[in-house]
């Protein structure tokens, strides 16, 4: 399977966001539609029952600051992390699906057997989470993503990513490695169609549990990070500039 990445798109993105007084990069904030998103995420988690959790965390009609505050929050309790405290990590899990807004909604859907159904088990996701903490090669990360995958229902790659994301942070070598979900597959993501013989977009990420879904996130992976590298810009911020501006 071959792939591209819209390097010249990013690119243009990047200078687009340079201050040319200052020479600063300026990294956008995630604007209304992730308000929106995380508003009605909101409402999808309370039906699951986590209405006491949640409240605590996430006003009815959430402001950019109250998102802002939010990130903060998993940032903080990332960092104050007991992995060995199930509960704290499933708590963390909460919130980062939070934040991820509602095209995680699935998971926590009572149709489609809710949060407690579709991850039985917290100790799969205590594995992923040592893994973006420790690993050393993205293929590692991958792998151990292809097995969460497997483990759990209602969660694909683009919500995986969004918590190896925030884990991640903790990893010495790759901080923020950064999410993989349809707005940066289809903006820059590119796959060869043998039918037409030319590069398309891809619209949505590939699972990882197939072959070609684990070569497609390592090839993004490797993209971003020779970019972020070329640019010299961390991870995060790269992530953040190209997501906001291709929304």
């Amino acid at each position: 399977m071959k792939f591209k990445f819209n390097k010249s798109k990013a690119i243009k993105y990047i200078k687009a966001s340079i201050d040319k007084e200052s020479d600063r990069v300026f990294v956008p904030s995630l604007g209304s539609d992730a308000t929106h998103s995380i508003k009605s995420m909101r409402t999808t988690i309370i039906k699951g029952g986590y209405k006491d959790f949640i409240e605590d965390y996430c006003p009815e009609n959430p402001s950019s600051a109250d998102i802002k505050k939010l990130i903060k929050t998993i940032e903080a309790k990332v960092q104050a992390l007991d992995i060995d405290n199930l509960k704290d990590l499933e708590n963390i899990f909460h919130l980062i699906h939070l934040w991820g807004g509602k095209a995680g909604r699935g998971l926590y859907q009572i149709k489609r057997g809710g949060f407690k159904t579709n991850v039985k088990d917290i100790t799969v996701y205590k594995k992923l989470v040592k893994a973006a903490i420790s690993f050393e090669q993205i293929e590692d990360l991958i792998e151990e993503i292809a097995e969460f995958e497997r483990n759990t229902r209602e969660i694909s790659v683009a919500f995986i990513t969004k918590h190896t994301r925030f884990f991640s942070a903790l990893n010495k070598r790759y901080q923020c490695i950064p999410i993989y979900d349809s707005v940066m597959s289809e903006n820059y993501m590119l796959k060869f169609n043998k039918r037409s013989n030319k590069y398309k977009p891809i619209l949505q990420p590939t699972s990882a549990k197939e072959p070609r879904g684990r070569k497609e996130l390592a090839f993004y992976w490797e993209s971003m990070i020779d970019l972020s590298q070329e640019c010299n810009l961390s991870l995060k911020d790269l992530e953040r500039i190209l997501f906001v501006n291709a929304r």
